[in-house]
């Protein structure tokens, strides 16, 4: 369970900013919650995230994906002097470090309890230049690790911490302790490890490009018989018409992929070896129908509408979530989708029939029609300010919008952030006349509670 995450000098966020799944005493529906040690009023199933084209919306969910990428695949995927993936405000090769900072729980080893946990990082193309974790086990914060590369010694570990010495001898600059002592299975930490890359899945839709064949592993849930019937229902509940579907491996693709990768040199032979040894990937084609004559029949997975791809990308990743809990991150849930189907897949998070295990969701959006099923304190708004740096402001600190109808009003009518200040596209084309603009008074949002005023 994630409570929240702050994020510092990433790609459009310059300044410190915080995300917070902490609710607030605010009685708004829906009304469903997730307990959490800590806090009072418990944690939020779902952020939605509002703002203007290229205002930063999307960096702030990549900023979690980053995060994961960091815990599962410094050590495994970097090379020993490969430089660490890093997109810093404005790109300055001499700017400070980004930082990120996540609030999660771990199930206790013994009782299963959920313990609140924070990892703190921060890291430059060069390295990582500081690392830190904590734990309350017992309501009191206690360190686990702390690596500072400008301390001498760079590792102290906490009084609690055991065996980590294998784990820090193989840490590079360019890679977390975190993920190096995962893969020694370290017996504190690897549960750690766990919470963060199999907790957090973040929908990659994309890749179901339209025109090729809608292609899966034949691994993934999707697929699964058990899973069949649910996918059949949700597939006639989205009314997509659809009365079966049929799996086709694919083994002229595995074949031209191992092709491809053989011609790339050695590093890319071993990869036609892993291809080749591994199943074919499987095409799912949906079987349509019936007509007026009771005909049923088969549609290319390359004819499929992009709203049908999408919605059958995002189920394959969803289902897991919704069944082992964990964070759902969907960047532009609206893309291709009705808003009705939107509402829909954001109600099975608010709704604690369908999400008896906690699970959280975390999305980007433009569409208001969204905002008729969330509270306030579950809305977020991002801007730009002069010098093009993002912020963020939750939608629960305008302290006049007390309903959601007052909500909608206000973004609709641009009273508040998440929107774009447009002059006027045709009198921008319009030759000779200089660019309209508008000017916008927002409401004051007055004091943000904060993370930790939520708390008490």
């Amino acid at each position: 369970m994630i409570v929240g995450f702050t994020v510092e000098n990433f790609r459009s966020f310059r300044d410190e900013t915080e995300v917070s799944f902490v609710s607030t005493a605010r009685r708004d529906a829906p009304t469903h919650r997730l307990a959490c040690p800590g806090t009072r009023h418990g944690v939020l199933p779902v952020l939605g995230v509002w703002g203007a084209n290229a205002s930063g919306k999307s960096n702030l969910l990549r900023a979690v994906g980053e995060l994961k990428n960091l815990v599962e695949h410094s050590f495994t995927r970097l090379g020993a002097e490969a430089p660490i993936p890093w997109t810093p405000w404005r790109m300055r090769d001499d700017a400070e470090p980004t930082r990120i900072e996540v609030e999660f729980t771990v199930p206790a080893e013994e009782s299963g309890a959920p313990v609140r946990h924070v990892l703190v990082v921060e890291w430059t193309a060069a390295g990582i230049a500081y690392e830190a974790l904590y734990a309350w086990p017992l309501g009191t914060r206690r360190l686990l690790y702390e690596r500072d590369a400008d301390a001498s010694p760079p590792f102290r570990p906490g009084r609690s911490l055991r065996q980590a010495g294998p784990a820090w001898q193989a840490t590079r600059p360019n890679s977390l302790f975190l993920s190096a002592a995962a893969q020694f299975n370290h017996p504190q930490l690897l549960p750690v490890h766990r919470a963060l890359t199999r907790g957090i899945t973040v929908a990659a839709w994309d890749e179901a490009a339209p025109g090729s064949p809608f292609l899966f592993d034949p691994r993934s849930p999707l697929l699964q018989p058990e899973n069949r019937p649910r996918l059949l229902k949700l597939m006639q509940a989205a009314d997509l018409a659809v009365v079966d579907v049929e799996l086709r491996p694919r083994e002229d693709i595995r074949s031209a992929l191992a092709t491809m990768f053989r011609q790339a040199g050695e590093d890319g032979a071993k990869r036609a070896q892993r291809i080749e040894a591994s199943p074919p990937p499987v095409e799912l084609r949906l079987v349509h129908g019936p007509d007026e004559t009771g005909e049923t029949w088969t549609c290319p997975s390359e004819l499929e509408s992009d709203g049908t791809r999408k919605l059958l990308a995002l189920l394959d990743t969803l289902l897991p979530v919704l069944d082992e809990g964990g964070l759902w991150v969907v960047d532009e849930l609206d893309r291709s989708l009705h808003p009705d189907l939107c509402k829909a897949i954001v109600g099975l998070f608010t709704d604690p029939d369908t999400n008896s295990r906690g699970a959280q969701l975390l999305f980007a959006t433009h569409s208001r029609d969204l905002l008729d099923g969330l509270r306030s304190d579950e809305v977020l708004l991002v801007d730009r300010d002069a010098s093009g740096a993002s912020r963020l402001t939750p939608a629960s600190d305008y302290r006049r919008l007390r309903t959601r109808d007052s909500l909608q009003r206000a973004h609709r009518q641009g009273r508040i952030g998440g929107v774009p200040i447009l002059a006027g596209l045709g009198a921008a084309l319009s030759p000779g006349d200089d660019e309209a603009r508008s000017s916008r008074e927002h409401e004051s949002p007055g004091r943000s509670p904060g993370l930790k005023a939520r708390r008490r």
